[in-house]
């Protein structure tokens, strides 16, 4: 009992530190999400303003809009995630583009060019489970403490009870076969 009692303390520093490292994975993808917004109005305030077409919509797992657009004299293209706003083919799209770098924009409905933040999602997911594994992980082991303590107590009360029968017992009362007395007749 007392080594498993020893291997509970050396795990629930693991535990612990498993808790936490989920929950700074959940935290990543709300703190890409301000990014994403900071950057956002930014670029709002920043950015070059220009006209985008919409170039075709594709629907697969996710929807997803290709835009041309014309900057510094040359065609460009990007990629627009359309979960919210999805516009049809040959669609004008007012968006503001960064100056340092005219693959990074912003559509006139506040989606950011590119698929941002998706890995960060799958980490937060990870984290959850994470998270959620360790806390389980933590009741589990303290109801098994309490388990324990229900059947050592138990046991506990069972030989205290032996103790008390043998403790009891009137002596001379009961002989063994062997020790009896004959009748001399």
């Amino acid at each position: 009992m007392q080594i498993l009692r020893s291997w509970w303390r050396v795990r629930y520093p693991l535990y612990v530190l498993g808790l936490l490292v989920g929950m700074v994975m959940m935290w990543l993808p709300f703190k890409t999400f301000q990014d994403n917004d900071a950057w956002e109005s930014r670029l709002r305030v920043h950015g070059v303003p220009a006209q985008a077409v919409v170039d075709e919509l594709v629907h697969k797992r996710r929807n997803t809009m290709h835009v041309r657009y014309e900057f510094g004299g040359a065609q460009r293209q990007a990629e627009v995630g359309c979960w919210e706003v999805c516009l049809p083919a040959g669609s004008a799209v007012p968006i503001w583009v960064n100056p340092n770098d005219p693959g990074d924009l912003v559509t006139d409905f506040g989606i950011l060019s590119g698929h941002r933040g998706r890995l960060q999602g799958v980490v937060g997911a990870a984290g959850l489970t994470l998270s959620g594994w360790m806390v389980l992980a933590v009741i589990a082991r303290l109801y098994q403490r309490r388990r324990d303590r229900r059947q050592g107590d138990g046991q506990r009360q069972q030989r205290d009870q032996r103790q008390r029968q043998f403790l009891n017992a009137r002596p001379g009362t009961k002989r063994k076969p062997s020790r009896r007395q004959r009748n001399p007749d």
